[in-house]
């Protein structure tokens, strides 16, 4: 096994090194049929595989017989990723486990007190839970803007703050219009937090890897959150008793003094970017073409994927699906598993996937779980059970990608307002559900899942075209300027 020095001829290394080339990156590879690696130095240099641990391998340069240096690389999963991380997105993350966890043990019960112990109508409950929504998804493009303009820390301090107000006082109101109040100010602070804390991640890390790992570490920690916070609230008798929005409030305050500590870390005031005023930025969002065309199709995919909800539920009730119940249980508890078990595993699959071919791939499994549910019968759960799996892995591999590629998108200084107007896709799930009950009650079940194949296939026309947009000069100026 070695290089010749006169003909630079490449010797194939022999089983088992052969089956582990794979792992080295394409650039460094002469030609399609070789097994070693010549190195641009001189003499006689190859890599010699020596050994790789789930995650990573490790590459030996020999140059004229004697060990030159190692070469270690990393993938997407490795501990040297990790590492990077420094406090402050690790508070984002965890941050965000801990207050999922608490709102999902109480939030998905609030309907139950609200109609049970103020008798409100399903009407006027629908009003607030949708205009906390609707406020929520609005004020993200606002709080990622200020948070560019005033800095991280005082916005997710604000929305910290906020959120223990607005939580405490549906811990302790007894009156109905205080009870809207905190529930619309809930959308309020969620506003405020969760768009300048994406940025704020993106500001900490330097390598892009090491931010996808983050944005996906957030993703599946916030589904985790969803997956065993109603559990745990059912568990222990608290899941619709008032005071269990005690918890939630004292889980904000627990995330603001963990902020407090990690920019007190810094040793630095918070950074102020001094950024652009709200009309240049949304001027300058309003120039990049592509990435409107982006925000676009994501409020597209929510739109189809929120017809997995209510939607869906109206359909099998309609249609007179034995066992009902049991049978939505059954799918909601598939995606939920689907989405925590399969997110890392398809992460380190897919790691040497290019992002446009992976963004292909999850639309077209959106695609597929769309035709299956326009197809599917009624009386056959194995229709419904196959088309929610189609659908839940590429929410797994969709849905955390297109955060990455609002970061990829997004000058240095305008982080904020961009994952803040990348939340607008949000409105699509308030769309969708409005959309597809209307559907459902002039038309039929396989008219929206058709509809729904048909906003697929125009998705990826979208993000297909958008990727052919050049980026305008004034979004690379802001980047220069930073």
């Amino acid at each position: 096994m070695y290089v010749s020095p006169s003909r630079k001829r490449i010797h194939r290394l022999k089983p088992p090194h052969r089956l582990l080339t794979w792992l080295l990156p394409k650039s460094r590879l002469p030609n399609k049929g070789c097994r070693a690696v010549q190195e641009p130095t001189s003499g006689s240099a190859f890599l010699c595989l020596l050994g790789r641990k789930v995650v990573s391998y490790e590459a030996l340069c020999y140059n004229n017989g004697l060990p030159a240096r190692r070469v270690t690389r990393i993938s997407m999963m490795s501990w040297a990723l990790l590492r990077q991380f420094p406090p402050l997105v690790w508070t984002v993350i965890l941050g965000t486990f801990m207050v999922r966890t608490s709102y999902y043990m109480v939030w998905p019960f609030l309907s139950i007190l609200l109609y049970r112990e103020y008798a409100l109508s399903a009407t006027s409950i629908g009003a607030m839970l949708g205009a906390s929504a609707a406020i929520s998804t609005l004020i993200s493009f606002y709080g990622g803007w200020l948070s560019d303009r005033l800095g991280r820390r005082n916005i997710l301090l604000a929305g910290c703050l906020v959120a223990l107000l607005c939580y405490g006082l549906l811990g302790f109101s007894h009156s109905v219009l205080w009870l809207g109040v905190g529930v619309i100010g809930s959308g309020l602070s969620s506003g405020l937090i969760d768009a300048p804390g994406k940025a704020l991640m993106a500001d900490s890390l330097a390598s892009a890897k090491a931010r996808e790992l983050a944005l996906h570490m957030r993703y599946f920690l916030l589904n985790l959150g969803a997956a065993i916070g109603p559990l745990l609230g059912v568990t222990l008798g608290i899941s619709a008793q008032q005071q269990t929005f005690l918890l939630l409030s004292g889980s904000y305050l627990l995330l603001g003094a963990a902020f407090l500590w990690g920019f007190r870390r810094l040793n630095e005031e918070a950074r102020r970017n001094g950024g652009l005023g709200l009309r240049a930025a949304i001027k300058v969002l309003w120039l990049d073409r592509g990435f409107l065309l982006l925000v676009m199709a994501n409020l597209l995919m929510v739109l189809v994927y929120s017809q997995f909800h209510s939607p869906l539920v109206q359909y099998l009730t309609r249609a007179e699906t034995p066992e009902v119940a049991r049978l939505v249980a059954i799918l909601v508890t598939i995606n939920a598993l689907t989405v925590v078990v399969l997110q890392f595993p398809l992460l380190h699959l897919l790691a040497r996937w290019p992002g446009k071919v992976r963004l292909q791939l999850g639309i077209m499994l959106f695609l597929g779980a769309q035709v299956l549910f326009a197809l599917g019968d009624p009386a056959q759960w194995s229709h419904w059970i196959g088309a929610v799996l189609l659908l839940s892995v590429g929410e797994t591999i969709l849905f955390p990608l297109l955060n990455v590629l609002i970061d990829q998108m997004s000058p240095p200084h305008l982080k904020g307002s961009y994952f803040g107007a990348g939340a607008l896709a949000g409105l699509g799930g308030a769309i969708g559900a409005m959309l597809g009950g209307w559907i459902l009650e002039r038309w039929s079940g396989q008219s929206l899942y058709i509809l729904m194949a048909l906003f697929c296939m125009l998705t990826f026309l979208l993000y297909e075209w958008g990727a052919r947009i050049p980026r305008p000069e004034v979004a690379k100026a802001c980047s220069r300027e930073g």
